[in-house]
């Protein structure tokens, strides 16, 4: 069982040079998902364990991440002392096909990428206070927290499917 989110111990603070690899982790993520789901009956991906999310929802959800980093990242441009906080609006991904919460991810990810990718290098050194962390984050630690966070819903699918399609 993997440690939950909430209870990691995040360092930041991260040089400017470390972007590229952290924008490789978050573009992979895609294929990531994309392989993992690949033949993976429906009703599995739709499936709720023990009052958790679905893998539909899991995926969802780092979407919904993207739409919030993605102002974040402007809050820390435009010198906003404290980021907007994560505010989700409550969907039901399991509906979905698949396809469509992959694309929906795929979409918000790709933008993200390309705002990251069109940052000026001064800007990457700004910075603004993470709302619930308490901690000034650059748009480099935005990048890693978000690759973090990724691997985390990730390995929780992986736990997903080894409950379901690997038994």
């Amino acid at each position: 069982m993997a440690m939950p989110w909430f209870e990691r111990n995040l360092k930041f603070d991260y040089p400017k040079e470390m972007l590229p690899f952290f924008l490789e982790r978050l573009e992979g993520t895609i294929v990531r998902i994309e392989q993992k789901v690949n033949g993976i009956d429906d009703k599995i991906l739709s499936q709720k364990l023990n009052g958790k999310w679905s893998i539909k929802e899991n995926i969802g959800h780092l979407a919904e991440v993207d739409q919030v980093a993605n102002k974040r990242i402007d809050e820390m441009i435009n010198g906003t002392q404290v980021m907007s906080l994560a505010v989700f609006e409550p969907q039901d991904y399991s509906i979905w096909p698949i396809a469509k919460v992959i694309d929906f991810f795929k979409k918000n990810r790709l933008s993200n990428i390309k705002k990251y990718n069109a940052i000026r290098e001064d800007d990457l050194l700004k910075s603004s206070q993470h709302p619930r962390l308490k901690v000034m984050m650059t748009p480099v630690d935005l990048a890693w927290f978000d690759a973090e966070h990724d691997d985390h819903h990730l390995v929780k699918i992986n736990e997903i499917l080894l409950l379901t399609v690997r038994k």
